[in-house]
């Protein structure tokens, strides 16, 4: 497979990746291939309205197929080139796990983080604080785009898809820059009173 993402990213063509054991038959990603290793594939995603829209990281071992070049190759190159939209390298490196992590974080200001086994349909977005062999903490932020109070601890091997750059993120960054002094949101706690 590490083969045939390469010869993806040489031709420049959009692929086709399913994940059948997660997403079901009927779901797919499209996307360019940024970078591959024995692990892991960065693609530059294209969305449904054919706009280059972030970046997604895979594990290779949760990849039931893949096509190249995806069905609708040639109309999604040629609107990307009409609406002067380029493929672009965010120069992350897919070596380590937990450092990606932190670089990302560091470069983009957002990660989204899926852990599907554990949680089908949830996701975590946030910045990395800490990352090492076998956890990271995590300090999330809502759909309102206010900062949790606290930060979270999770497995780093339940990850099974990491996202970042999309309009999505940078409209949660541009809300929780916008908001000053509100940019945290306060937890409720029993005795009324926040940890020490």
């Amino acid at each position: 497979m590490l083969i045939e993402l390469e010869k993806a990213r040489a031709r420049k063509n959009v692929v086709r990746i399913f994940r059948e054991e997660i997403d079901g038959p009927d779901n797919w990603t499209d996307g360019f291939v940024i970078a591959a290793n024995e692990e892991m594939v960065l693609l530059q995603l294209v969305d449904d309205g054919v706009h280059l829209n972030g970046y997604q990281i895979l594990f290779l071992e949760d990849i039931s197929d893949f096509m190249h070049p995806a069905p609708f190759n040639d109309f999604q190159k040629r609107v990307l080139e009409l609406r002067d939209e380029e493929v672009e390298d965010p120069e992350v490196d897919l070596d380590d796990l937990a450092v990606l992590l932190m670089d990302i974080s560091e470069e983009f200001g957002l990660i989204t983080l899926h852990r599907e086994e554990i949680d089908a349909d949830g996701c975590e977005i946030g910045r990395v604080l800490r990352a090492d062999s076998t956890s990271y903490e995590l300090e999330e932020i809502g759909s309102d785009a206010r900062w949790f109070d606290e930060t979270f601890e999770y497995d780093l091997y339940d990850i099974t898809r990491i996202e970042f750059g999309s309009s999505y993120e940078e409209a949660l960054l541009m809300a929780n820059d916008d908001m000053g002094e509100d940019s945290y949101e306060l937890a409720d706690y029993d005795d009324g009173e926040e940890p020490a």
